[in-house]
């Protein structure tokens, strides 16, 4: 009814809704039903999280924020101390920075510097490119990882998928080229068919590891 397209596939939700379990029918042509129940949730009204920003100068008030942080939603910070934020700017001035950064990826993994570098380059995102004819090229980065089996490739997805504030792991049959944007499924109860959105949709703005 009118909750149609008020949530979209990857939006942030609070849900207002009636909990029921309904118990589940072994063939939907014969009364019997099974001791196990489907729970979901009646929703009779969706909140979005909408984005916050938040922006803060490092020493003064008045002066110009050139190191102001914004805030996204799926973030899971909402605010930053300013002890914070000097910490930030010395290690953001440290000239060694970038090996930091690639002994701090996934240090369970010993060597492959080379690997966490491109990773560590995709988390961190190219710049968007707007040309005068009108075309904007995205700055979006995506990593190929080929290698023997037992080389930790699936780790390092992992560890990405952990650290990323908005982050889908997807592997089987779900990430196939279709599978990826949207898949139709039927109801094991119903019997009837459903649109799911894929990995692609529900990490919109986020990391999709395949």
């Amino acid at each position: 009814d009118a909750l149609v397209d008020v949530a979209r596939p990857g939006d942030r939700v609070q849900v207002t809704g009636i909990y029921r379990a309904v118990p589940i029918r072994s063939n939907p042509r014969q009364r019997a039903l099974k001791a196990i129940y489907r729970t979901y949730i009646d929703v009779i009204h969706f909140q979005r999280n909408e984005k916050t920003s938040a922006a803060v100068p490092v020493d003064d008030p008045t002066a110009e924020d050139e190191y102001a942080v914004t805030f996204d939603e799926g973030d899971q910070t909402s605010s930053v101390s300013e002890e914070r934020q000097r910490e930030l700017v010395e290690l953001a001035s440290a000239p060694d920075i970038y090996d930091k950064l690639t002994a701090a990826l996934a240090p369970s993994i010993w060597e492959m510097d080379d690997v966490k570098r491109g990773i560590l380059c995709q988390l961190f995102g190219g710049a968007h490119k707007s040309f005068n004819s009108g075309s904007r090229h995205r700055g979006e980065l995506n990593v190929l990882l080929c290698g023997d089996p037992g080389t930790s490739k699936s780790q390092l997805l992992q560890y990405v998928h952990k650290i990323a504030p908005r982050g889908i792991y997807t592997s089987g049959k779900g990430s196939s080229a279709a599978g990826l944007t949207a898949s139709v499924i039927r109801d094991p109860s119903t019997r009837e068919f459903y649109l799911e959105g894929g990995a692609m949709c529900v990490a919109d703005g986020g990391v999709v590891c395949i």
